[in-house]
């Protein structure tokens, strides 16, 4: 269990982080506390079974045009940005290391060889 809270809470920081970087390239000048915010409240919103994953983003977008000061263009343009830029971050992580996050069939992950933890938490 504590290692699932950990796992959370480095997502967390990394998906704010991701935020911030998203933010400072549209040029908004929203400080990382209200990111941080805002990436918390969408991961707990994501973490409804089924509808979790639309919930949140509907929810990331009104919490950075409220909260975040920005427009409607803005803020969808960041969110895109920030999920770019989390898919080329695991793409560099998985071809540093040999390990494949996401795959199209659900082999994917078994002819590569991962580190146990992988295959656990899958």
């Amino acid at each position: 269990m504590l290692m699932v809270l950990f796992i959370f809470i480095v997502s967390l920081l990394v998906q704010a982080a991701l935020f911030y970087v998203a933010v400072r390239l549209t040029g908004n000048p929203t400080p990382y506390k209200v990111l941080f915010q805002i990436a918390l409240i969408g991961s707990l919103c994501a973490l409804v079974p089924f509808i979790g994953f639309p919930i949140s983003l509907i929810v990331v977008l009104f919490l950075l045009v409220n909260w975040g000061e920005m427009s409607w263009g803005a803020a969808i343009l960041t969110v895109l940005l920030t999920y770019a830029l989390a898919i080329a971050m695991l793409l560099v992580i998985g071809l540093i290391t040999g390990v494949t996050f996401f795959g199209l069939s659900d082999t994917a992950a078994t002819t590569t060889a991962v580190p146990a933890g992988i295959v656990l938490f899958r």
